[in-house]
């Protein structure tokens, strides 16, 4: 691989600090990255592929046919279509879609490629990308000539003012000697909540699942910072995982406030186009994970007196969103059961609220069309989208010693879109 065509390092760091990639693209944008196909290339090509035919891997073999040398795997230099898209067009987030393509052309070991693509047009309300695209060699001569069809991925901009909030040392002392566990909490809501919890003196379990590179990452940023943190692992859907969880850091510390954050990426459909295993699977991922997460640390909550905030979403509010039927119906289901616990709770010095943000900049809505984005903004009367840190202030709040007689509340995170 040529130097140029290695991933840039900053530019990755600082993505969260650039401008959304799909302005810069527009009809007529073009690219190119090249290499020079060696021997080696197409020997492990060959190991990778599993493709040993004697055309590519064999010079008295190919010495007897027309070409009189050994080709060049075709998908070999056609990866480097691969480079294009996920390097130049669009770059960093790209998300491959479809590549037709022709082979006009054999390439020989020690042949110079160029991949060269066209953006010849840009759907912004699904954010993909058309991109004519072929493959030169040093001659001139079109060997590769085809189509791709690209998603540029939308990546949330890092907010300057928290930025800005979160560089400096932690010197809250709001929860000083309390501990939180926060499921999901490697990402979006959950990262920020972790975030301001630890700023404010709490001690953090930052529970995950599959991303554990970003958990740890954060982790570190927080012990940076003069927080205190740790990442452990858990399914929280699986009872068995969460009750090793919870045993685990009951080892260490007990647990003082619980936030039940994690669930699954919304799916958008009609009525008619969910079966019944969706809608048990989106009650599993929602409701059967704070069950099990909630009665796993009871016994401690109850000892220390501790607090409860569950995740909800406004789109469980009201009218709902209709497209969002095993989602909004979870959601609904866990408003009633956190609205029960408080009930049952509250004897035991235990509280229990609930935060209900609008639409969030999180992972969970990358799939909401701009369409729908810019029509929650237009009907809210502080004109944008929430973000994760305006919902981790909302936590804090509710855990705080400020909102020791509070409990069974629903605290909307809105910006006015929702009033009740």
């Amino acid at each position: 691989m040529n130097q140029d065509q290695r991933p840039n390092t900053q530019s990755v760091l600082k993505t969260g600090r650039q401008r959304d990639r799909l302005e810069e693209l527009h009809p007529g944008y073009s690219d190119s990255v090249s290499r020079t196909i060696t021997a080696e290339d197409v020997a492990a090509f060959a190991r990778l592929s599993g493709d040993y035919n004697a055309l590519h891997v064999d010079d008295e073999f190919a010495a007897r046919t027309e070409f009189e040398q050994r080709v060049v795997h075709g998908f070999l230099h056609a990866s480097l279509l691969s480079t294009l898209v996920g390097m130049k067009i669009p770059g960093h987030g790209a998300l491959y879609l479809s590549q037709s393509f022709d082979f006009t052309k054999p390439v020989f070991i020690g042949d110079t490629v160029e991949a060269r693509g066209v953006v010849e047009k840009v759907d912004r309300a699904t954010r993909t990308l058309t991109v004519e695209t072929e493959i030169i060699n040093q001659h001139g001569d079109r060997v590769l000539k085809g189509t791709a069809k690209v998603k540029v991925l939308r990546i949330k901009a890092e907010d300057a003012v928290m930025s800005d909030r979160l560089n400096a040392q932690f010197s809250g002392d709001l929860l000083k000697n309390r501990t939180a566990l926060i499921t999901g909490a490697s990402r979006g809501i959950g990262r920020a909540t972790a975030t301001v919890l630890c700023q404010h003196g709490a001690k953090v379990y930052v529970n995950y699942h599959k991303s554990e590179h970003a958990a740890a990452s954060l982790v570190r940023e927080l012990e940076q910072r003069g927080g205190s943190a740790v990442k452990i692992k858990a399914d929280v859907t699986q009872a068995a995982e969460v009750s090793r969880m919870i045993e685990d850091i009951g080892s260490e510390d007990s647990i003082d406030i619980l936030i039940n954050n994690a669930g699954p990426k919304i799916r958008s459909g009609s009525f008619e186009s969910f079966n019944w295993d969706d809608m048990s699977c989106a009650h599993e991922q929602i409701v059967g994970s704070v069950f099990h997460v909630t009665q796993a640390a009871l016994p401690a909550l109850k000892a220390c007196k501790g607090q409860i905030v569950n995740v909800l979403s406004t789109a469980a509010l009201g009218r709902t969103a209709y497209s969002w039927a095993p989602y909004v119906s979870a959601k609904a289901a866990l408003l009633a059961l956190s609205k029960n616990l408080a009930q049952e709770l509250g004897p035991k010095g235990v509280r229990v609220n609930m935060v209900s943000p609008s639409m969030a900049e999180t992972d969970l809505t990358t799939e909401i069309p701009d369409r729908i984005r810019q029509m929650m903004v237009s009907r809210t009367p502080l004109r944008r989208l929430a973000t994760p840190e305006d919902v981790a202030g909302a936590v804090l709040l509710l855990v705080s010693p400020y909102a020791n007689f509070i409990t069974g509340e629903n605290l909307l995170v809105a910006g006015g879109e929702v009033m009740v």
